[in-house]
């Protein structure tokens, strides 16, 4: 598979053109007002990726119940996460929001890098054709969005301290042992938990089932995935702070050069 497709090519940089062009307009109106308005774009970004998710769900049901289409997938996270980040207030606000804030993070360095691993070009294709493309294609793009005025709109600073890493790391690692148990208990591979889609690492997954067994392939495979998942995040934790930063500084700098 290759990591971009001519429609990526296409769809891609223009997309974030447009987000970048919104997001510096939406700032310049809502900068200055009170945070909660400020937020109110992202309730209603987490608002819009539950509507689509629940038709997706109940499109499934019409065509015959797909286990695949599950909310159990790395970038369901944000279906839990997003909505955490804009509604909920209390103790845990910063480290939720740093949750969603790492999240879409990894979802920004996907998109970047491997668009077409994370959705393929027959979903850009089938867009207006197909429900499930039609919500595949804006589910990743509004979350990206949520990404952009997060940073446009000032809407959170990690600690970036351990305490916030760890909590990143748990919320991670439940999400990934529930979807790793229902893939091997569905049988339906959840985020590559049951097998690679890349093929270099099936082959070698394959070679590894050949000389200690199925049974302890499985377990090591799954372990590694899912620490690899939970590693991913609590490092796109610190990357989003470093984003952050440079993202305060490049506005501040702009401000003072008017």
């Amino acid at each position: 598979m290759s990591l971009w497709s001519f429609e990526h090519l296409i769809t891609v940089p223009a997309t974030f053109a447009l987000f970048l062009i919104f997001a510096y307009l939406l700032r310049r109106l809502l900068i200055n007002k009170p945070y909660e308005l400020r937020m109110l774009p992202i309730k209603i970004i987490s608002a819009i990726i539950v509507i689509i998710e629940i038709g997706k769900q109940i499109y499934s049901a019409s065509i015959g119940y797909d286990l695949y289409h599950l909310p159990l997938h790395f970038c369901s996270i944000f279906l839990y996460a997003l909505p955490l980040m804009a509604f909920y207030r209390g103790r845990w606000e910063s480290a939720v929001r740093s949750t969603a804030c790492a999240a879409m993070t990894a979802l920004l360095i996907g998109m970047l890098i491997i668009p077409n691993v994370i959705y393929g070009a027959n979903r850009i294709l089938t867009f207006f054709t197909d429900y499930l493309a039609f919500h595949t294609v804006v589910f990743h793009n509004l979350v990206i969005l949520a990404f952009i005025l997060t940073l446009f709109l000032d809407l959170h600073q990690p600690q970036a301290n351990r305490s916030e890493a760890l909590f990143v790391g748990v919320f991670g690692a439940v999400f990934v042992a529930v979807s790793a148990t229902a893939s091997h208990v569905l049988q339906t591979n959840f985020s590559n938990f049951l097998c690679s889609t890349i093929g270099i690492v099936a082959d070698l997954v394959d070679k590894l089932k050949g000389a200690i067994g199925s049974g302890a392939t499985n377990v090591l495979y799954t372990v590694i995935i899912s620490a690899l998942h939970v590693a991913l995040l609590v490092g796109t934790y610190y990357l989003y702070g470093l984003i952050r930063k440079l993202s305060a500084r490049i506005f501040k700098k702009s401000v003072s050069e008017k």
